[in-house]
């Protein structure tokens, strides 16, 4: 079976502050459309926005069961940092969703290891009408160095459980966490092993890994200052899957145009400092 994913950190609050009308959320709808995936996962998407985006694939035709087939999860904040909405007023926080072009047939909402202030989740959906016990995840990983790998172990504890059983589980999300960092040692298989990430033991791949822009590391997904590998800022924002369950896979990041969302001051800014990311994989279905 060949799916795509589709996956963007969208700074819902931080860029475009809560709001439904500046330009980010057609500015989803429209790479959703051009791209074409089976799946979906936002990070840092507020309510409000969660919301429209349901409203506008269900006008497109997009999902399999127009009342099944998108979930959010809050990540509330201890000071209750929360989004606003077009007005001004306070939302709810904001958090993980995920939309599915098949209807889930069970939903895990699993809380990860505290960091002090975002409660960070891991958002699962299962599949039953698809082979192979398929199971599609977005997650947001702290960037506190002290919780980070508790909540790294956490996430791949649940990738390696479902794997264990039989089942296929892919996982998107923005892990605040480097390809070469050894935090994911224990993700990446040793079968990536090159001078941009080595020193690997897990059983998974990260669907870029075999970019020859960067081998073993892939191309940024990111605008930012921080560094990554191969003269690319940062590369954050990672899509995995077990290895014994891959036959190919590619992925791409994509820029933010410049010219899509506006700031309260009306004046046009990137959406994000995320780029989106999309990938195709082909898994076996055993």
């Amino acid at each position: 079976m060949t799916y795509k994913v589709w996956h963007w950190n969208v700074a819902g609050d931080e860029s475009n502050f809560g709001s439904t009308e500046n330009g980010l959320v057609d500015a989803i709808l429209g790479s959703v459309s051009y791209r074409d995936p089976d799946f979906i996962s936002l990070n840092e998407v507020c309510p409000d926005q969660y919301r429209a985006i349901l409203k506008g694939l269900q006008d497109a035709g997009w999902p399999q069961n127009t009342t099944n087939f998108a979930r959010f999860e809050p990540m509330p904040d201890v000071d209750a940092d929360l989004c606003k909405d077009d007005t001004g007023a306070d939302q709810d926080p904001y958090g993980v969703a995920l939309f599915s072009r098949f209807a889930p047939s069970s939903t895990d909402r699993i809380t990860l290891p505290s960091d002090g202030d975002k409660a960070r989740k891991l958002l699962c959906a299962s599949i039953a009408s698809q082979p192979g016990g398929l199971k599609f995840c977005t997650t947001h990983i702290t960037f506190n160095s002290t919780v980070k790998p508790a909540q790294l172990d956490a996430v791949r504890a649940q990738m390696e459980q479902v794997t264990t059983a039989g089942g296929t589980v892919i996982t998107a999300g923005d892990f605040n966490t480097q390809p070469h960092d050894p935090l994911l040692n224990s993700w990446y298989s040793p079968s990536v092993a090159t001078s941009n990430n080595a020193s690997n033991t897990g059983r998974f791949h990260e669907l870029d890994d075999q970019d020859a822009l960067c081998p073993g590391w892939g191309e940024q997904t990111t605008e930012g200052a921080l560094a990554g590998k191969c003269g690319q800022p940062a590369k954050v924002d990672l899509v995995f899957a077990a290895q014994d369950r891959l036959v190919s896979y590619d992925e791409d990041s994509h820029p933010i145009a410049a010219d899509r969302c506006k700031n309260r001051n009306n004046v046009f800014i990137p959406c994000s400092n995320h780029r989106i990311v999309d990938a195709t994989l082909t898994v076996t279905t055993p």
